[in-house]
């Protein structure tokens, strides 16, 4: 037709190659759009994994020191039982704060987390006052106590939920923000909804008040006075440590504990800023049926220390959960057992292989310290226990107290008059009960509580 003329082969050869280039880089684009996207999913779902965990680590605490709250006679054990619950609720608020969640969504929740400390530090100022404990009161801490175990099976259950996959954390946000009523029960259902319904009879209390985050600002020690590595570094350090080739960079973590934080697509890994230390490490990876015992698996986890040059810690409890034995150790000083400087390996009873590590305590707290001088001896110590215990070893050991000091010990292993195995620690240079642990022991551990 006039006023219309072919395209030439070369033009048309121009605007085909024009074309595909734009295609191609419209496509690259959308990739690696894509692929921050996954790697940003990816972190958060790390950071909501491990907040999570911690929040279900502190309230279990909560549940058992209320327990033990029942059973102290002296107005020494429960202020620092009362402190122990206003700090662990602390650190479990600090957890929750890190969620995706509205706190507007979980206000009975957070009342309890408040209130919890409170009415038993309001407890042990009337005791101190001369006071003494009634049947109410002991009814109460029952009922916290119930509550607290309310909110520990519902907070397993959504761990249960994320680590098979049924329930993504980042979801869970998307639920919240969503205006559809069918969009809020996404996640919600299964997680969060179902524990604030399970606090829907909470009692009013009158003991709010507010927490101390001074411990929460603790600077780490081991740390301290040591070089800042690059995140290449890490990188290196991270895939040495845990032996995961396929590691890639997702990130940092500021905050008291600076770290470079890294993933692959079962593992998550941090390593610290200053010195280099391996911080977290997970592997969620599926675990098979057991093929070596809990023993070997210990021998393996004192292994990883060796081979990562930690020396002098000592085996103390372990845990068993979904095939993987988790151990606790302690660093040592001069035969003194160091509590506050713990590290915990998971090892994975498929195949023996590390799937799981936390320094945190150990790179928090771990220094040369200078330690008291013994004023009570063992005997004089033995005598302060009560008489419905008996004794069957002593050692020596630090232990934390409330705020950020530490007491030196005499750490008794003795028995109850109905077959518990209980752990008595008496302050070396006052001959005061500081703290009293129950040893667990079934299928899934050993556990001092």
């Amino acid at each position: 037709m006039r006023g219309h003329r072919k395209l030439g082969r070369r033009s048309l050869v121009r605007i085909i190659s024009f074309t595909v280039a734009l295609v191609a880089a419209l496509a690259a684009s959308s990739i690696s759009a894509y692929a921050l996207a996954h790697s940003y999913r990816t972190t958060m779902e790390y950071t909501y994994q491990r907040a999570l965990n911690q929040l279900y680590e502190y309230v279990s605490k909560l549940s058992t020191t209320l327990d033990k709250g029942q059973y102290a006679a002296t107005e020494k054990q429960l202020q620092g039982l009362s402190t122990k619950l206003w700090q662990d609720a602390g650190y479990a608020k600090t957890a929750i704060e890190q969620l995706p969640i509205e706190v507007s969504e979980i206000s009975s929740t957070s009342k309890f987390l408040s209130q919890v400390g409170n009415f038993c530090i309001a407890l042990s100022n009337r005791v101190s006052e001369g006071d003494l404990i009634t049947d109410k009161d002991l009814e109460t801490l029952d009922r916290l106590a119930n509550y607290a175990d309310s909110l520990s099976d519902r907070l397993a259950e959504m761990i249960s939920d994320f680590e098979s996959g049924r329930l993504k954390l980042g979801e869970v946000r998307k639920s919240y923000l969503s205006k559809s009523k069918k969009q809020q029960t996404v996640g919600v259902d299964s997680g969060f909804k179902k524990i604030e319904e399970s606090f829907a009879d909470y009692p009013t209390m009158i003991y709010d008040g507010p927490f101390s985050d001074h411990i929460l600002k603790q600077q780490p020690r081991l740390t301290q006075n040591k070089g800042k590595i690059s995140h290449d570094k890490a990188l290196q350090i991270a895939k040495e440590k845990t032996g995961i080739k396929n590691l890639e960079k997702s990130g940092e973590t500021e905050g008291n504990l600076p770290t470079y934080d890294f993933s692959s697509d079962t593992s998550r890994v941090s390593v610290t800023k200053s010195g280099g230390y391996l911080d977290y490490f997970l592997n969620s990876r599926p675990v098979g049926e057991p093929e070596i015992s809990y023993q070997q698996a210990i021998k393996k986890a004192e292994k990883v220390l060796a081979d990562f040059g930690l020396a002098g810690f000592k085996y103390r409890y372990y845990a068993f959960n979904n095939g993987v034995l988790t151990v606790n150790f302690a660093a040592t000083q001069n035969g003194v057992v160091l509590y506050p400087d713990l590290i915990k390996v998971g090892i994975a009873l498929d195949d023996g292989s590390l799937v799981s590590y936390d320094a945190k305590g150990y790179i928090m707290n771990h220094h040369r310290r200078s330690l008291p001088k013994i004023k009570i001896s063992e005997s004089d110590a033995r005598r302060n226990l009560s008489k419905r215990l008996t004794v069957k070893s002593h050692s020596l050991a630090v232990i934390p107290t409330e705020g950020l000091s530490e007491r030196l010990c005499h750490e008794f292993y003795c028995t109850g008059e109905k077959g518990e195995r209980i752990l008595v620690y008496v302050n070396v240079e006052t001959g005061m009960e500081e703290q009293i642990l129950i040893i667990t022991e079934d299928e899934t551990g050993v556990l001092a509580i």
